[in-house]
């Protein structure tokens, strides 16, 4: 909930009516609306979505709107690729085929790091922009199954790079008459709208405080202000000198460790809210991403002064 709530508030910070897809409505409602409806009267609903995988799932939830952002890609841990990969690729094919059906102007993918490489630590190498992670795929399908999270992490990214891979086919293959941006983020962590109701990297962050390592899944490379990879995803739906891009919610370098100490730093509470044994994990990932942090920090300057011209909303 805390990347899906700051996209939808930065939405309607921006003047713009939001339409939210939730699988049970009356179990989002109460606590979404108290967190929205209040300040952004009748600006915003949930629609139901059960089955994203169902034929015409998104047709309903997407007839007249303008603008589509697909932050729904299910995270399924299992070994088995054949059970990761068909749901992922099928929910964004699907919400493609709504998007043109109904008519929508601009649509944006949020993908994942994942999608582009998964963690190689102390490698020195250079990210680009056309990068996808074609070793987890490799491993997903070549390598046998077993439990373990090496191996659902390596399903999942390859899930992630498959993806992506299909989506920006289906767009080549397809010439739709919409805008197709994806944003790609790391690690994400900052602001929770609500504490009760957080995304994984939020769990995951408090059970690094706390060394609870088998609470954290993989390492982590890059990281990004929660805000900032949000204005990204608004920014990809509504600046129109955005067109089929690939753009990359990267800012920082670190560890879990780092992390560890930036807590224990900056926090009143620091001391008692870290705890346990740093990781025993060495290293840190060294890949050069300069170019495409300044192309994003580019984009959310522009946002910015777009949103200032029009009195702070764009119509």
């Amino acid at each position: 909930m805390a990347t899906w709530g700051l996209r939808l508030e930065k939405l309607l910070q921006a003047g713009f009516f939001v339409r939210g897809t939730v699988r049970d409505v009356e179990e989002n409602r109460q606590w979404m609306y108290n967190l929205f409806d209040t300040k952004w009267p009748n600006m915003f609903e949930l629609v139901h979505v059960s089955d994203f995988e169902a034929e015409g799932a998104f047709d309903e939830a997407f007839e007249g709107a303008k603008g589509v952002i697909n932050v729904s890609t299910p995270i399924i841990l299992n070994p088995d690729p054949a059970k990761v990969v068909e749901p992922v690729i099928k929910g964004t094919i699907n919400s493609l085929e709504a998007v043109a059906h109904a008519g929508v102007k601009r649509y944006v993918l949020s993908s994942s790091s994942k999608a582009v490489e998964s963690t190689n630590y102390n490698h020195p190498h250079h990210i680009t922009s056309s990068m996808l992670n074609y070793e987890a795929i490799r491993e997903a399908c070549c390598e046998p199954n077993f439990d373990g999270l090496d191996r659902f992490m390596e399903v999942y990214s390859a899930s992630r790079a498959l993806a992506e891979l299909a989506f920006w086919s289906w767009v080549g293959t397809n010439q739709p008459p919409f805008v197709a941006n994806c944003v790609v983020p790391d690690g994400q962590f900052g602001r929770a709208l609500d504490p009760e109701n957080t995304a994984s990297t939020f769990r995951m962050l408090k059970g690094a405080a706390e060394g609870e390592w088998d609470k954290v899944f993989g390492q982590v490379a890059y990281y990004t202000d929660v805000q900032d990879a949000a204005r990204l995803l608004v920014a990809a739906v509504a600046l129109p000198s955005l067109v089929n891009e690939r753009i990359f919610a990267y800012c920082h370098n670190l560890t879990w460790n780092e992390l560890r100490y930036k807590i224990r730093l900056i926090s009143p509470k620091g001391e008692k809210l870290v705890k346990g044994e740093d990781q025993t994990v060495k290293g840190r990932d060294v890949f050069s991403v300069d170019g495409l942090i300044k192309r994003a920090e580019c984009l959310a300057r522009d946002w910015s002064a777009r949103l200032c011209e029009r009195g702070g909303y764009l119509k």
